[in-house]
């Protein structure tokens, strides 16, 4: 068995210096990734807590019991508050503060009113305990992969221990033993509490790396303006459905769009409202679209839409939707009105490479536009 002191101790210092090694992380990374302060500020409240525990014997026995315990559950409910902020869930903490407030006074009963150690080991595990189990269910019905699960589990086995701790504190002899009296629970409890701290911080440190990641692949594969797949992702994608084409003959097809008059928008309302301008059209083109075709930015104010599984006709009707969604889509007082562009063509059996339907559907553009603009151009396979 362990001595209880040393383990407290322990479970402090850590609990302090993973709250620091946190709070770094929050200050390098970006502002985008919510809750990495209230996921700081967590153990270090644990941390505190501790401190709070191990000072007792020289101060006032509220100053543990209510202070000390006050800590440890704000400590616990940080980390839920931080995950909640973290998968964007509403930050709902009222009911928890009312929770805690409960519980503090139900503490303060058995120890002013009725003095009684048992009683307020139940009533405080039992409010860590739900805490933990609401924590679990949000991971997991709002996250998935290995460092949620991992946090979820470290959650888990904590609140075991501490349902363990509570019903068993109701089975102690004496009214008036206090959390270092030597047992096997209590060195269990301490054990499992550092153990369950550290996972869960590990477990909320990869889970914001898992977040940063993904935020730059998300950089690396789209333009950064409007949204749409980047140029070289979108050409990636497209040299993938060619060599579906050639070795199993799914049809696609590809539509080339631009902007009609984008230089005069710039030139008159600014390059601000030029933006703006792209990234409406992207979202009303966007709408227009089907889930499984890929739209990305080709360049300046031409994008590229692959359409997988597409023949000619079925093209061009989508087509002429995005035309008439982009001319059709309200104006915002003092904006340019915009339309859009459009030729169409479908892969074939001459097509020896993606950039053959490119230039077919390049020409296919020069038509359309020069035919007038705000208008859709096909050109058959074959047909340059």
């Amino acid at each position: 068995m362990f001595e209880v002191h040393s383990l407290a101790a322990m479970s402090g210092l850590m609990a302090v210096v993973l709250g620091v090694v946190l709070l770094g992380v929050r200050a390098n990374y970006p502002t985008s990734i919510r809750g990495l302060r209230h996921w700081g500020l967590a153990p270090l409240l644990c941390g505190l807590a501790t401190v709070t525990y191990m000072v007792g014997g020289f101060l006032p026995a509220w100053v543990s019991v209510l202070g000390g315990n006050g800590l440890l559950m704000m400590g616990f409910a940080y980390f839920l508050f931080g995950t909640q902020r973290f998968l964007g869930l509403p930050d709902v903490r009222r009911p928890w503060y009312v929770l805690f407030a409960v519980c503090l006074t139900l503490l303060a009963l058995f120890l002013w009113v009725q003095p009684d150690y048992r009683f307020r080991v139940f009533f405080f595990t039992s409010t860590l305990a739900v805490t933990c189990v609401v924590h679990v269910r949000v991971l997991w019905r709002n996250g998935k992969g290995f460092a949620n699960r991992l946090t979820a589990c470290a959650l888990i086995m904590q609140s075991v221990v501490l349902v363990v701790r509570g019903v068993w504190s109701l089975w102690m002899d004496s009214p008036f033993d206090n959390r270092f009296t030597p047992s096997l629970m209590q060195s269990l409890y301490l054990g499992t509490y550092s153990f369950a701290v550290l996972l869960v911080c590990v477990g909320v440190l990869l889970m914001a790396s898992e977040r940063v990641r993904s935020e730059f692949e998300h950089l690396a594969t789209h333009d950064s303006l409007t949204g749409a797949l980047a140029r070289r992702a979108v050409l990636e994608l497209a040299d993938s459905e060619m060599q579906r084409w050639q070795r199993y003959g799914h049809t696609f097809s590809v539509l080339m769009l631009d902007v009609d008059h984008f230089k005069q928008i710039n030139d008159t309302h600014g390059h601000l409202v030029g933006d703006a301008v792209l990234r409406d059209v992207v979202s009303h083109v966007r709408g227009a679209l089907r889930a499984s075709d890929r739209l990305g930015r080709y360049g300046g104010e031409e994008f590229l839409v692959l359409m997988p599984a597409t023949d000619l006709p079925a093209a061009q009707a989508v087509a002429e939707r995005v035309a008439a969604t982009v001319r059709n889509a309200p104006v915002a007082a003092g904006g340019p009105h915009c339309t859009v562009s459009i030729g169409v063509t479908s892969v074939g059996a001459g097509d020896a490479n993606f950039d053959v339907l490119l230039a077919r559907a390049d020409a296919a553009l020069y038509r359309a536009k020069s035919g007038g603009r705000d208008r859709v151009v096909a050109a058959e396979p074959g047909i340059s």
